[in-house]
């Protein structure tokens, strides 16, 4: 796909980041690096979330960058840039990766050549759940139409602020990412440990898996997994990084943790996913 050249009408005086944001497009000053996500029961990568990377100062975070793409108006040009460089650098594994919200008002996902369509394992897009509601039927009509293509819908950062539990019934998401605030200290004496093991129970009932983010301390992988949670992703088990990171699992529970039995679990495609175009 042609790529345009930005020329934002402000004559002398652009915005800040102007020649940056036109950098990261024309130029691809950005790479992409890969966080495990661990299957709890097997120990082993499931899939990868692929998170961008700047070597630009002026977009030291994720949010940086796409801040001054929604100013600019090529939110949907910067994110399919950025799926077709995850998907070259993570050919086979499932890929999960985040989509913002101002890229659905382009429609670019739903293009029948975006390289979502084109990998040959399965994809998750990833759509906070902070969505703002003036943006959640029209998220809902196009990721619907996704959904119906064999791409699956992750609903991440559940419990990051006010959490609308409704956005997972209405979005019928395959699976359900915990926030790291959820996730922090947790323990399996405590009453939050109460809340996120409800909150795994939920999700359940309705069809969507649960992979808890943030996981730093053993106690909270243990936590965790006890929590009934399948999968699981956080810096214990392994940093985002390029080439693909391994798992790392803790010594401490290498002969064993407390571990619940679930039948709630992904199962990769074994074979090429067809593709609906």
């Amino acid at each position: 796909m042609k790529r345009t050249t930005i020329v934002p009408p402000f004559g002398a005086n652009p915005p800040p980041h102007t020649h940056a944001i036109r950098r990261v497009l024309d130029e691809r000053t950005v790479w992409m690096a890969y966080q495990p996500v661990v299957d709890l029961r097997t120990r082993k990568v499931f899939a990868y979330e692929a998170l961008v990377r700047s070597k630009a100062p002026e977009f030291a975070t994720p949010p940086d960058l796409f801040n001054a793409a929604v100013e600019h108006a090529c939110t949907g040009e910067l994110g399919r840039m950025l799926r077709e460089m995850s998907l070259v650098g993570c050919p086979n594994f499932p890929l999960f990766l985040n989509i913002h919200p101002a890229e659905l008002n382009e429609r670019y996902i739903v293009q029948p050549d975006d390289p979502i369509f084109q990998h040959d394992r399965d994809v998750y897009l990833e759509i906070t759940e902070g969505v703002p509601l003036s943006h959640f039927h029209l998220c809902q009509t196009i990721l619907s139409e996704v959904r119906d293509r064999g791409v699956y819908l992750v609903v991440d950062d559940l419990g990051a602020g006010y959490s609308n539990l409704k956005y997972i019934a209405d979005l019928q998401p395959r699976a359900v990412k915990l926030d790291r605030g959820l996730i922090a200290g947790l323990n399996t004496t405590s009453r939050l440990f109460k809340l996120v093991s409800a909150i795994v129970v939920l999700c359940h009932e309705l069809g969507a898996v649960v992979v808890a983010e943030g996981i730093e301390t053993v106690e909270e992988l243990e936590a965790v997994i006890e929590s009934g949670a399948q999968y699981g992703q956080g810096y214990l088990l392994a940093r985002p990084a390029f080439p693909l990171p391994e798992v790392k699992w803790p010594e401490e529970l290498l002969d064993g943790s407390r571990r619940r039995g679930t039948k709630h679990t992904l199962k990769p495609r074994t074979t090429t996913r067809t593709r609906r175009r």
